[in-house]
């Protein structure tokens, strides 16, 4: 393999080979939370305290009914029936009444946007038939996106015995939910929902504090029991996504701070550097046409590379086609791979130029092996 100009360009260019990425010396500063994880956008864990807790999850079960219901393709604006629940007089509800008749997408944005436990039912009811059959899916759907620590009894939250989950669990779920679900990705941004509830049309405001308070914030989904105050959030800022969750908070406030703590140290410890520029002579290789020619080889485009500075070593693995197999204008003869710990961040591939570079002549009578300098 030709790996030794490959080498050399790229430490000439950035100087940042099988080095530690800039080790953090502090941790984020939460004040509340009794369990909290943060990630970056490939679930990679960033720093994290009690994730593997099993701790009520409260009103965030509602992510996992709005994944199950629409895993179950019924026609979101299909009306829907309402078989009505007495959830207690402390619950949250929209109060829906048997005349009303919302939608399907109309209850499920209720549910995610205002946290309405009675839609979260009747979202239940419409798609399963009820609330048993609905919840034996939730736990199915657990157990196939891996959420060992997770179980579920209601699609709503309200504190019940086996309804739990921990803050990893959950940070996969809300990954999960916004890259595979545009519809609950759009929901819960928005900062208030309508619908017609108790026969007349209301206005539902979002219980997320921070849609306008953090910049980039992308919601998710807001919880409180008697356990704590909880929250599943995402932000997405320059480009890369961070995702947080705090479980068992001791008040409303103490979880928007805490997680806007987390958010602000996931971001601080983000860097970029750049690995790859077009204008980067990485390789020259002889065309296979004409062997009175060359073609030199650059990088794709200018790539740069997004990384959290967690103290483990970005490295990278190239691979170059061997000197004797000769290069076409635009082949690809190379590409470099660079990882940090196990995760890949970034790749570049090697494409022989178009253009042509003639090789110059030679006299070969002039070379030693022909007398001169004998």
């Amino acid at each position: 393999m030709r790996v030794s100009a490959f080498i050399f360009a790229l430490i000439a260019g950035i100087n940042l080979l099988a080095q530690p990425a800039l080790a953090f010396d502090t941790a984020p500063e939460i004040s509340e939370a009794q369990a909290a994880i943060v990630c970056d956008s490939s679930g990679n864990v960033l720093w994290s305290s009690n994730a593997d807790e099993e701790m009520g999850m409260a009103s965030i079960t509602k992510v996992m009914t709005a994944i199950v219901a629409l895993d179950n393709g019924m026609d979101l604006d299909a009306p829907c029936t309402i078989d009505p629940v007495d959830l207690g007089p402390y619950s949250q509800t929209a109060g829906f009444v048997s005349t009303d008749t919302p939608t399907l997408r109309e209850l499920l944005q209720v549910m995610l946007v205002y946290s309405g436990n009675d839609a979260a039912c009747y979202v239940a009811q419409n798609v399963a038939g009820s609330l048993d059959a609905f919840v034996i899916l939730m736990n199915e759907k657990a157990q196939e996106l891996g959420l060992e620590h997770t179980h579920f009894e209601n699609p709503h939250g309200l504190e019940e015995d086996g309804h739990y989950s921990t803050a990893g669990d959950l940070a996969i779920l809300g990954r999960y939910a916004l890259e595979n679900y545009p519809f609950i990705a759009s929901t819960v941004r928005l900062g208030y929902t309508e619908a017609y509830a108790d026969g007349m049309p209301q206005t539902f405001d979002s219980t997320d504090y921070l849609l306008d308070a953090y910049e980039g914030a992308l919601g998710i989904k807001t919880g409180s029991e008697k356990a704590g105050y909880c929250f599943l959030g995402a932000a997405r800022r320059n480009g890369a996504t961070i995702y947080t969750c705090v479980l068992g908070c001791e008040s409303d406030w103490g979880r928007w701070s805490d997680t806007i703590e987390l958010l602000d140290w996931g971001y601080s410890v983000r860097s970029s550097r750049r690995i790859a520029s077009s204008s980067w002579l990485i390789d020259v290789r002889t065309f296979a046409y004409d062997f009175r020619f060359q073609c030199p080889a650059y990088p794709r485009g200018t790539t740069d590379i997004g990384f959290y500075q967690t103290g483990e070593e970005l490295v990278f693995e190239s691979t170059m086609l061997r000197d004797a197999i000769l290069a076409e204008p635009n082949q690809v003869v190379g590409a470099v791979s660079w990882t940090q710990g196990t995760h890949g961040i970034g790749t570049v591939l090697i494409e022989a130029s178009p253009e042509l570079d003639r090789i110059p002549a030679m006299n070969i009578f002039v070379l030693p092996l022909f007398g001169e300098g004998i």
